[in-house]
């Protein structure tokens, strides 16, 4: 069904989710291509407004940062529709990158990594968590850089509520979330890590064989390392960050998302390469930990730590015999396929019970 939205004449439909659809557009007034990202036609309840409407002001308020998609316009179409326009980014996403070129070089992942970080950075230092970070949800503009998108199942550090529908991509998730317990800042750290695996890797870190369920796949990610990166070109110490960004416990993991962002940079460094800026907001670079949030103080420099040769992470494959544990897409798949956001309370898993549903529906 083509939508009739005023000031904009609607070209294609190139996304779809379970509450919206996304269309490439042209803004007539200021003659430029938009996505516009509408409430679905069957999702058009109290509770589908209301998050459609929470994803325009968050992402609204973090419009602006160099590696967030920016909001460009808000309104209703003529069916009373409500919709949000936001740049179009003709390269599409990382996974479109992915499906192109294969595993991606090291000093790129590096550079998605640290840009990424200081989105979530961004992110954090406003109260609010992603909790959708996948490769799907980083696009790539015309000059290759990277921007955070999709806020729609994002939500306020302290508005979990148990009784609430529950949305993750299992791939990506963080175990503490597949066990429906409230995720912090953590979460956020632990699926940016297992993006960049997935750069690197091709695959998400616990791709399973075909035809396997959500809740075997979700016992793997619990209980189960991840697998050594397949290629002898990733070095150590790029395993080692990432994997422990991946750490089964929050509390292992990088305390915030500049805390990762440093790591990745003295990676960068060690390895010879350019260090990549990290863009936050200058709230951020103050001492004292961000509003809301537990960790420690987030401070701009960075230097080699203790911590970031002491975890345990994805060792790539073959790296010097070290061994350890190691256009906009918005369309879901089935939720038979792992690589799709999951709703509703965690399958149960063989062996227990599961503590109970984290909140927030659905992303469209």
């Amino acid at each position: 069904m083509s939508e009739d939205v005023p000031g904009y004449r609607v070209l294609e439909q190139v996304g779809e989710g379970g509450f919206s659809v996304v269309y490439r557009a042209h803004q007539e007034r200021l003659d430029r291509m938009v996505a516009l990202k509408v409430l679905s036609v069957g999702a058009v309840d109290a509770a589908a407004m209301r998050r459609f409407q929470r994803e325009c002001k968050i992402t609204g308020r973090l419009s602006g940062h160099p590696n967030i998609v920016t909001v460009l316009d808000t309104g209703t179409t003529r069916f009373g529709r409500p919709y949000i326009a936001m740049e179009y980014f003709e390269h599409g996403a990382l996974t479109d990158r992915l499906a192109k070129e294969g595993p991606l070089p090291v000093a790129d992942v590096l550079r998605i990594g640290v840009k990424m970080a200081g989105a979530l950075a961004a992110t954090h230092e406003t109260d609010v968590l992603h909790r959708d970070v996948k490769p799907q949800n980083v696009l790539l503009s015309r000059y290759g850089e990277p921007a955070l998108a999709d806020f729609g199942i994002a939500r306020l550090v302290d508005s979990f509520d148990a009784t609430h529908t529950q949305a993750f991509t299992p791939h990506h998730a963080a175990p503490e979330v597949l066990e429906g317990r409230p995720p912090g800042v953590g979460a956020d750290i632990y699926s940016l890590g297992s993006t960049l695996y997935q750069l690197l890797a091709g695959q998400p870190a616990f791709k399973g064989p075909p035809g396997e369920g959500i809740a075997l796949l979700m016992l793997r990610i619990l209980h189960e390392a991840p697998p050594p990166i397949p290629r002898p070109d990733v070095p150590p110490q790029v395993a080692d960050v990432i994997g422990r960004a991946m750490a089964k416990s929050p509390e292992q993991r990088h305390a915030t998302a500049v805390e990762f962002a440093q790591a990745l940079q003295r990676t960068q460094a060690g390895l010879g390469l350019p260090v990549t800026d990290v863009a936050h907001s200058a709230a951020a670079l103050r001492p004292g930990p961000a509003p809301g949030l537990p960790g420690p103080p987030l401070v701009p420099e960075w230097a080699p730590t203790a911590s970031d040769t002491n975890a345990g992470g994805p060792r790539a494959s073959g790296s010097h015999g070290r061994t350890g544990p190691t256009a906009p897409h918005t369309g879901p798949t089935p939720h038979t396929d792992p690589t799709a956001p999951h709703t509703g309370p965690p399958p149960a898993l063989p062996g227990g019970p599961q503590d109970g549903p984290q909140d927030g529906p659905r992303r469209g």
